[in-house]
């Protein structure tokens, strides 16, 4: 497993505002220029648009007619957001602009849902889909299971077919030194269109997974700390996350603190081979 990556925690800004329900955000999406964030509070029957210091966006924060949401996800585009929830393992569409419901379709709906429907057969109703993201160069989405087991899932653009799953054991990579893999959970997930691979965060590991899905086998582990001087202390509950290609940041909220976490990736691999290419170009 790869050590060149590191997290450099930039800012961290409290969220929590009693008077809209934003009590318990449990899920993160930013928009494909990087300058406003969505999350969604299970609690609370709505969609809140934040700006990058967590301040809430009256305007462009709309209602919903569903609670239990646990994740969601911007279109290419940016003119729909996709949401799952939990309790019915369900993948919503709504449409940004007029702010309503386009489409609601439980997994147990979709094409080859036989192949998977043997990973929702546990009665507990709290280890359902957690965490949503797309992959803009084919638009496929993606889909994640918290636990019992964790399973990473592919859809098709429409969200009407299940293309692929995948186990997250430990022999795809998924352990930690203080958690038992069994243990272990995931609660999001953001796409990393910069290097192809899936952010996964987890929140009993109090940290995050970097997934190469073609291969489908861990990168990296990074834990997440709570304060740049004391990186031992972590957060807590981290349940949303979202990742920055452009600027390489990325955004952490916990449920438990209520807080927005931004953290700087720095990819030391990256920065040696940009040296030696200046050095080469410098003895030429």
């Amino acid at each position: 497993m790869s050590k060149n990556l590191q997290l450099e925690l930039l800012e961290h800004y409290p969220i929590r505002d009693v008077a809209i329900g934003l009590n318990e955000p449990s899920g993160l999406a930013l928009n494909r220029s990087g300058s406003k964030l969505y999350t969604v509070s299970d609690d609370t029957k709505a969609i809140f648009n934040l700006n990058l210091q967590g301040k809430f966006i009256a305007n462009s924060s709309f209602l919903v007619e569903l609670n239990d949401l646990e994740g969601l996800a911007l279109t290419s585009d940016d003119n729909e957001i996709i949401v799952v929830q939990e309790s019915s393992n369900s993948v919503v569409r709504f449409d940004i602009a007029n702010r309503k419901e386009i489409r609601r379709t439980p997994l147990s709906a979709m094409k080859n849902y036989d192949q998977i429907a043997n990973h929702f057969r546990n009665e507990d109703r709290n280890k359902g889909l957690e965490g949503i993201t797309i992959n803009f160069s084919n638009d496929h989405v993606f889909v994640i299971k918290e636990g019992k087991p964790g399973l990473l899932i592919e859809l098709d653009s429409e969200c009407k077919t299940i293309l692929n799953c995948c186990v997250l054991n430990e022999e795809c990579g998924f352990k930690h030194p203080r958690i038992k893999p069994k243990k272990l959970d995931f609660s999001g997930l953001s796409y990393d269109h910069s290097r192809d691979a899936i952010w996964i965060a987890s929140d009993k590991g109090e940290c995050i997974f970097q997934f190469d899905w073609e291969q489908q086998r861990v990168l990296n582990c990074l834990d997440l700390p709570h304060h740049s001087q004391s990186p031992s202390e972590r957060v807590r509950k981290s349940e949303g996350i979202a990742f920055d290609p452009l600027n390489q940041r990325l955004y952490i909220v916990s449920d438990l603190d209520c807080e927005l976490y931004i953290y700087q990736l720095h990819d030391n691999n990256e920065a040696a081979t940009n040296f030696d290419d200046g050095c080469q170009q410098r003895h030429r």
